[in-house]
């Protein structure tokens, strides 16, 4: 019933910075690779988040196929591409059930993950979910590149923001996600989220209420360009905010033969640079901020997809 309401979101589709004007209800796709109803891969108790936003319960993750980005370098890549064949769709009322049920599950919180190509749907699932009994702070996780007439209709509906902001560079923007303004949006998208949300909540549990927690993967020789992404976070939004400076970036083999990663890519992290941006994270007077161990990897924090 829901949905009907929300079809003409989705015709000349500009849900995204994209902006792509795909009629995503007719049977085409947008750059995020999706239709018009949303696809879940997977739905679970996640443990591998900030400590944060995944307690001792953990975190009620949902995994939405598809993606407006597509960075060469997606840990999620199986599902971040398009459709799997192996996720399930979701009506409004649907997806507002499966909420309830990671609530009774024991969830802390409700965990939308990479759902932005999908707006009209989360806000109505959101909101119906919580009309009928969600309690928990619902967590909008993000790449960081998402419009802010999209945001907007998240209004009051999203407790906790958990956007990226993977790079300043344009040119390394442009190689990797084929968005070289993905600064100028990303810096625009949490300004809005910071808007809605303020200054960060925690409740006596230890756990996030509300406000923003940003996080950065730090990639493979670009120390430089992540230190001025912790220069521009630190200036903007100091300590009203969570930085999560990430150190998991684990090459890997496509599964294609028709893509390859870019060069700079095919190696770790080199031996202290992340200990350096710590430090300048640190120096910066960071007080709120989540470092990993130096031998952190990606494959161990990434759910077992349905591929």
């Amino acid at each position: 019933m829901h949905d009907d309401f929300i079809t003409s979101d989705y015709e000349n589709c500009i849900i995204c910075p994209r902006k792509c004007g795909v009629d995503r209800t007719s049977g085409k796709v947008g750059f995020c690779g999706m239709g018009d109803k949303p696809v879940v891969n997977l739905a679970m108790l996640h443990h591998g988040e900030e400590p944060v936003i995944s307690g001792s319960n953990g975190s009620g993750a949902v995994f939405f196929e598809g993606c407006s980005l597509k960075c060469v370098f997606c840990q999620n890549f199986d599902v971040s591409r398009g459709p799997t064949g192996k996720g399930r769709e979701y009506s409004v009322e649907e997806l507002s059930e499966l909420y309830l049920s990671l609530q009774e599950k024991g969830a802390h919180n409700i965990n939308l993950v990479t759902a932005g190509h999908f707006v009209p749907h989360v806000a109505a699932s959101v909101k119906l979910a919580k009309a009928n009994g969600l309690n928990v702070p619902v967590v909008y996780n993000c790449g960081g590149y998402e419009s802010v007439e999209a945001l907007k209709k998240l209004q009051g509906l999203i407790d906790v923001y958990m956007p990226d902001m993977k790079f300043c560079s344009p040119s390394l923007a442009a190689k990797t996600c084929m968005a070289k303004d993905y600064f100028d949006i990303c810096c625009k998208a949490l300004d809005e989220m910071y808007r809605q949300t303020g200054p960060f909540v925690l409740g006596e549990d230890g756990l996030m209420k509300r406000g923003m927690i940003v996080r950065h993967l730090m990639l493979p020789g670009q120390l430089f360009d992540t230190k001025k992404v912790l220069d521009y976070l630190c200036g903007r939004f100091g300590n009203n905010i969570y930085i999560s400076l990430m150190n998991q970036y684990t090459p890997f083999e496509y599964k294609y033969e028709a893509m390859k990663l870019p060069e700079f890519l095919q190696r770790k992290l080199p031996q202290g640079h992340y200990a350096a941006a710590a430090e300048y994270l640190d120096l910066l007077g960071q007080d709120n901020a989540f470092v990993q161990d130096e031998d952190a990897s990606g494959d161990e924090l990434l759910p077992d997809f349905k591929t």
